[in-house]
């Protein structure tokens, strides 16, 4: 299975076939079902930026790999130099917004629908930025505007939950929204990750847990997600997993501040941890080995041996191998096996 992955991934990546959301798509499934192929997609895309004949199509599925790199500068300088198509242009949009450049990234998913992608996506994420700019009540007339199948997507449903909650609305209202959105798609990062806030927030600590869990899986990776799992496994006194976490963060963003200081802490504090844990295994087995051997139930003989042997204690019976034991005077077979 991790050779098909591999072939369709390097694929998709380096060959002038077809190269569309489709394929996008099948990239983001790659890696969520096995992480690994992370960094094959990074190695094929450092291969496809080293090229010198870029044509300007090749320079589009440049920039959206290295935005799913979550190279975001880089991807932005690709794209620019890409074919002004419409797939082009609704990555330039997502790599704005994730350079929290919003109100850019707001105008150029009007681009991006002008060239002919899809309207209803790029309405989607249009509402999303200006959400994120400050501006929800617009965001939220562009949802009321959508009609028809859309209304019952995944993505339509996590973002008007999100924007119900940035105005200030039903609480309710907002984690039904959520609710009904990992219904439509089980693994949508951002439905699943407002789900896991909401019960956060409320205490159901093993809920949010499983939610995170579910969330932090999807690639492109949710930092969000990341971060507060990473946190709880923290809590948990888990600090190999939250340390995952974090690191997960930093394969994409290696500059991340927060990531790299709590994958910091989480290190320190797993060493401690496992410092304490050894030398608590080390106390339980010396007060063991401390044991006097006249707590047992033995034979006045056998005891009698051990004494003139100078074996008090279990450590000092441990020390003793049978062909020891059995060479002095008076310990048999019958005492070996006491």
């Amino acid at each position: 299975m991790p050779q098909t992955l591999e072939f369709d991934l390097k694929q998709a990546v380096l060959f002038n076939g077809t190269f569309g959301p489709r394929e996008i798509q099948q990239i983001n499934q790659a890696i969520s079902a096995d992480y690994s192929q992370f960094r094959l997609l990074r190695d094929a895309v450092a291969e496809l930026e080293a090229r010198e004949d870029k044509s300007p199509a090749s320079n589009v599925r440049l920039g959206v790999c290295l935005y799913l790199l979550g190279r975001y500068h880089r991807a932005l300088e690709a794209l620019r130099k890409g074919d002004g198509g419409p797939l082009a242009h609704f990555y330039l949009a997502k790599t704005l917004f994730a350079l929290q450049k919003y109100e850019e990234a707001a105008e150029e998913y009007g681009r991006a629908r002008q060239a002919g992608y899809n309207a209803d996506d790029c309405a989607l994420g249009r509402a999303e930025a200006l959400r994120y700019a400050g501006r929800p009540t617009e965001a939220l007339q562009i949802l009321d505007s959508l009609s028809g199948a859309v209304e019952q997507t995944a993505e339509y449903l996590y973002q008007r939950g999100a924007t119900v909650a940035a105005i200030g609305g039903n609480p309710q209202e907002v984690v039904a929204l959520y609710e009904r959105a990992v219904e439509a798609d089980r693994n949508h990062a951002g439905a699943l990750f407002g789900l896991a806030l909401e019960n956060d927030r409320r205490g159901n600590d093993d809920i949010a847990l499983e939610l995170y869990k579910r969330s932090a899986a999807r690639f492109p990776s949710h930092v969000g997600a990341l971060l507060n799992l990473g946190l709880m496994y923290e809590d948990r006194e888990q600090y190999d997993r939250a340390a995952g976490c974090y690191q997960r963060i930093l394969d994409a963003y290696p500059n991340h501040p927060r990531a790299r200081l709590f994958l910091k802490d989480a290190q320190a504090a797993g060493e401690m941890y496992y410092d304490e844990e050894a030398q608590k295994k080390r106390d339980r087995m010396s007060q063991l080995l401390n044991i006097p051997v006249t707590d047992f139930e033995l034979s006045v003989r056998s005891r009698n041996c051990l004494q003139k042997m100078g074996v008090m204690t279990l450590g000092d019976l441990c020390r003793c191998t049978e062909q020891e034991l059995l060479a002095s005077k008076n310990f048999g077979e019958t005492s070996l096996a006491e």
